[in-house]
């Protein structure tokens, strides 16, 4: 793993920083207290958050700021990645606003993670080492170097031990260790039913299996017979039921048919009635206006006056005539 950049804002007493780590060996100096420390912290901090600080969040963002960010280009096997993480004050509690994480392996696929925890599970399973096993690995923290050289023999023993973890080394032998036990005690115990599995093969082919594998053969030969017969039946009672459903279909279409009879008869019968009743108002009609004709020609022969002879014209004078 390399570093490649590491650019910081308002982290610890850095107010803005960018750092290109060329090839080689990178020196930073300066007096104590100066933030050569923070540095590696900000690395420590951009791989695993707060898991790697040996603080809290709230000694990462510098006095009086609000925000603070830190951003980390680093190359593991040949991939190169691109981590940035932004922290935000709200009144006495800081927390993570963003955490993303970014690469490119050639495949086509960019790799990406957003959040915290996702971050580091992936970093954790990239180096194949926690927090602490990384920190540990990676720097040695002012004053040890002191205690280092000073110390006895067995002190200096024990404290290479802590850095290197080799604790847990012994632990896990010994883990490993029990395991192998477990695994002779594992694989004496399978000899053991193998044995037992052996004699109960040799048991079996004292029996008579031949005959009793002619009597399951013929057993299957006679289920056999039966699921043909229940096919058969099957393919039977299929055809009954398509059948019946097709009677069905047809019933249920006679039968809408019907229905549209019955209105059709309901609206014929509502229509006859209507006449009916218009051909009784009409005979009404008819009667009153007979009623009332004769009405109206006995009155007439009331009223008329009785007939008269004509009178004869005067005759011309003569002299008329001649004229």
């Amino acid at each position: 793993m390399r570093f490649n950049r590491l650019r910081l804002s308002n982290f610890k007493p850095y107010g803005d920083a960018d750092v290109e780590l060329t090839d080689g060996v990178t020196v930073i100096h300066g007096l104590n207290g100066s933030g050569k420390s923070s540095l590696l912290e900000a690395c420590f901090f951009a791989l695993y958050g707060s898991k790697a600080l040996p603080g809290t969040l709230d000694d990462v963002i510098s006095n009086s700021e609000e925000e603070a960010a830190v951003e980390l280009w680093f190359t593991h096997e040949g991939v190169d990645y691109h981590i940035e993480r932004q922290l935000r004050r709200s009144g006495d509690r800081v927390s993570t606003r963003k955490c993303v994480l970014e690469g490119d392996d050639g495949s086509g696929e960019p790799i990406s993670r957003d959040g915290a925890r996702a971050v580091r599970d992936f970093v954790t399973e990239l180096l194949r080492m926690d927090a602490e096993a990384f920190v540990n690995c990676a720097y040695v923290r002012q004053g040890e170097v002191n205690k280092l050289i000073n110390a006895s023999p067995s002190q200096r023993q024990d404290m290479i031990d802590d850095l290197l973890q080799l604790g847990t080394l012994e632990t896990y032998r010994d883990r490993a260790g029990e395991a192998r036990l477990a695994v002779t005690d594992l694989l004496q115990n399978a000899r053991g039913s193998l044995e037992t599995v052996d004699e109960q093969i040799e048991a079996k082919e004292a029996e008579d299996l031949h005959a009793t594998l002619n009597e399951l053969e013929t057993k299957r030969d006679e289920v056999d017979d039966e699921i043909e017969n229940y096919e058969a039946q099957r393919e039977k009672a299929t055809e009954t039921l398509e059948d019946a459903e097709s009677v069905l279909d047809e019933y249920e279409e006679q039968q809408a048919e019907i229905e549209e009879l019955e209105d059709e008869i309901e609206e014929l019968e509502t229509e006859i009635s209507e006449t009916e009743a218009e051909r009784d108002d009409l005979g009404d009609q008819r009667r009153e206006a007979i009623e009332e004709r004769d009405d109206l020609e006995t009155d007439l022969d009331a009223n008329s006056p009785r007939p008269t002879s004509p009178r004869r014209p005067p005759r011309p004078s003569p002299t008329a005539a001649k004229h």
